[in-house]
């Protein structure tokens, strides 16, 4: 299952890498959400592979199939053809294909690959976590003065205004702050101990599926994040999946750590 992962990872990123000069066809799905012909291409490359070498397979994507579902015994593969859609789109380098196998919603192996740097992340549960055949271990820094934090922004206003708010109390204390515009990358950059630390507070199973078992494997911690308080909550947090509550694939927020500085960025939270 991890070979067809990798398989199907690369593939669609060398389709990526052909198209990523040329013009694009972009389609609007909805509030800074966009999909172009590259998407849908790449997708039909990974879903033919992982079809033709798991036949058994249930498949959420994020184009053609985005409802998280659970597939009891089944290999349910999550599969986002391109992460990093609009710096595609715009012609910023930086964008990735992430590819997972789950069963019950535990994930069992994965692929991320960044098809201009040539870089393949992957990882097999208890096996450890790669970066082109070479083992990853998360950074030992464990004080958030050491840490480089990273962060995308939600698509949703109100989210989006929390993001703020949170980053506005981490940004004085840590050493830079970065944005990427790949989810499947910055966990990978965490795996890789290249910094200390994601959140991002509306992301999908394809998004994270196979980044958050590189991370595990790597030796890192990821947990939910909390979702902030809304009018239509009454001012309560709909969702606590912080802390040492396992993560599910279906929740929409998400921090990604070394483990070192966890606690730290939960304390900074605006909201509880």
């Amino acid at each position: 299952m991890l070979e067809l992962a990798i398989r199907a990872a690369r593939e669609a990123g060398h389709l990526l890498a052909e198209k990523y000069n040329q013009p694009h066809q972009i389609n609007v799905k909805g509030l800074r959400d966009i999909s172009t012909e590259a998407d849908l291409a790449a997708e039909a490359v990974a879903l033919r592979i992982i079809r033709e070498g798991c036949p058994d397979a249930c498949v959420v994507s994020e184009e053609s199939n985005s409802a998280w579902q659970d597939c009891g015994d089944l290999p349910t593969w999550y599969v986002d053809p391109l992460d990093g859609t609009t710096n595609y789109a715009r012609g910023l380098p930086t964008f990735s294909v992430s590819v997972a196998m789950a069963r019950r919603g535990k994930v069992e192996c994965g692929a991320v690959y960044d098809p201009l740097l040539e870089q393949l992340f992957y990882a097999e549960r208890g096996q450890g976590a790669y970066l082109n055949d070479e083992r990853l271990h998360v950074s030992a820094r464990g004080t958030l003065a050491e840490s480089l934090i990273l962060l995308d922004w939600p698509r949703v206003p109100a989210l989006r205004e929390a993001a703020v708010r949170l980053l506005s109390r981490l940004a004085p204390q840590v050493d830079a702050v970065r944005s990427r515009g790949s989810a499947a990358l910055a966990f990978c950059a965490i795996a890789a101990g290249w910094a200390e630390a994601y959140f991002q507070f509306t992301l999908g199973p394809w998004d994270v599926a196979a980044g958050a078992l590189l991370v595990e494997e790597a030796g890192g911690r990821v947990s939910g994040l909390g979702q902030p308080p809304t009018e239509s909550t009454g001012g309560q947090s709909p969702i606590d999946s912080i802390g040492d509550q396992p993560y599910v694939l279906s929740q929409p927020d998400w921090l990604v750590t070394n483990g070192l500085v966890h606690e730290a960025v939960l304390a900074n939270r605006p909201y509880k």
